[in-house]
């Protein structure tokens, strides 16, 4: 029997053992989970986990997955989308990113001081604007960059990379340059007597607008001249007194969009101009264009209106959606739904029906914001952010 206890204890003694061992296992998977919990929470930026925009079906990604995405400015962030790409342009650099992982595909430093960029196809044209530097790339690599005498007013581009601009020299005259993408000039005059403010061309390349202003009995005169490349003269001329121009843009079947700060028109075929709305019948509030470049529009009737109206303009000139809001935006975009930002809230709406889809709160600092499919990319500061929306309905 005494071998008998001695085995039993000798078996006791191992399974205290094994107790022990698993014990201190345990206790170190425990202090390593703690450790690495410290670390990531030693890491995270809590600020930036600080929501922006919260209830009403919002998920914000955290610091570990790919937003917030942080640029190197002190200026802010403009968003821009070239085929399926997110781009960011800032007064340091531009930077073309997958949109689902903010992985970089392209970038580019610039170090312009007003740095302003139009997008068509594949292809971005930026400008310093008041300076004398321009550019053009697609979302993989630089075609050209180049350097006038004259100062760079205003630019666009076409789906097959040609580019029209407009500069003023030194004499203070302005002239319009239309250009391929292998910087040959295929259009170049001066205008007499007027100065260039808005350019615009059409996604084929082979059309282009241009707004000149000048003074008459000490009120703004804006013509609007309409041309064909390879033409001697204007196709058409429209005259638009006391009007300020603030944007000219083709439409992706033709028709060109004249929205000034209290006016917008419709020219159809480059020569039938149609009023969308009277001249002094509109206070323009902010306005953006869809993937085909319709006008979505937002305006007052008058300065300190509490209502607000959102119009979407298809290219026909006709308002096919109207939405009252009572409360001033500050920034609208139509990259899928309307996407309406004001100082305290971001407001979705279907562009065609005009019911209101999604409402999240938000502060001040958000800047701009668009949807793209169930996200919504929103600005702030120097962070581009992703929201991700939900059904809630």
């Amino acid at each position: 029997m005494p071998s008998n206890q001695r085995e039993n204890a000798r078996k006791e003694k191992q399974l205290a053992k094994e107790r022990k061992i698993r014990l201190i296992i345990w206790i170190v998977l425990i202090v390593i989970v703690f450790v690495l919990a410290a670390m990531r929470v030693a890491e995270i930026d809590f600020s930036s986990l600080k929501s922006k925009l919260s209830p009403g079906g919002i998920g914000i990604t955290t610091e570990a997955d790919a937003y917030p995405y942080s640029l190197d400015t002190s200026s802010g962030v403009k968003l821009s989308f070239v085929n399926d790409r997110l781009v960011a342009l800032t007064d340091m650099s531009c930077k073309v990113l997958n949109p689902t992982d903010a992985k970089e595909v392209y970038s580019f430093l610039s170090g312009y001081a007003n740095p302003i960029m139009t997008t068509a196809g594949k292809y971005m044209f930026t400008f310093d604007q008041g300076g004398t530097r321009f550019r053009l790339d697609s979302i993989t690599e630089n075609v050209y960059e180049s350097t006038l005498k004259e100062t760079v007013i205003c630019g666009d581009v076409a789906k097959n990379g040609n580019v029209v601009y407009a500069c003023r020299n030194s004499a203070n005259k302005t002239e319009l340059v239309v250009m391929n993408n292998s910087l040959k000039k295929l259009v170049k005059f001066r205008v007499k007597d007027r100065y260039i403010v808005a350019v615009a061309i059409d996604s084929s390349g082979k059309k282009f607008a241009c707004a000149t202003v000048n003074s008459k009995d000490g009120k703004i005169v804006t013509t609007l001249h309409t041309y064909n490349i390879g033409d001697d003269k204007p196709k058409a001329e429209f005259v638009y007194k006391e009007s300020n121009v603030i944007d000219l843009q083709y439409t992706s079947s033709g028709e060109l969009y004249y929205v000034a700060d209290d006016t917008v028109h419709l020219i159809k075929s480059q020569k039938k101009d149609v009023e969308v709305f009277a001249h002094g019948s509109v206070n323009t509030v902010a306005y953006n264009y869809t993937g085909d470049g319709e006008l979505v529009y937002i305006y007052a009737k008058y300065s300190d209106a509490v209502d607000n109206h959102i119009a979407y303009v298809n290219s026909n000139g006709k308002v096919k959606t109207e939405i009252t809001v009572k409360q001033k935006p500050k920034f609208v975009s139509a990259t899928n739904d309307i996407c309406v930002l004001f100082s305290d809230k971001l407001v979705t709406y279907s562009l065609t029906k005009g019911e209101q889809k999604d409402s999240f709160n938000c502060d001040d600092s958000v800047t701009s914001a668009y949807k793209l499919s169930s996200k919504i990319f929103i600005t702030r500061h120097q962070l581009i952010d992703v929201m991700e929306t939900k059904v809630t309905k």
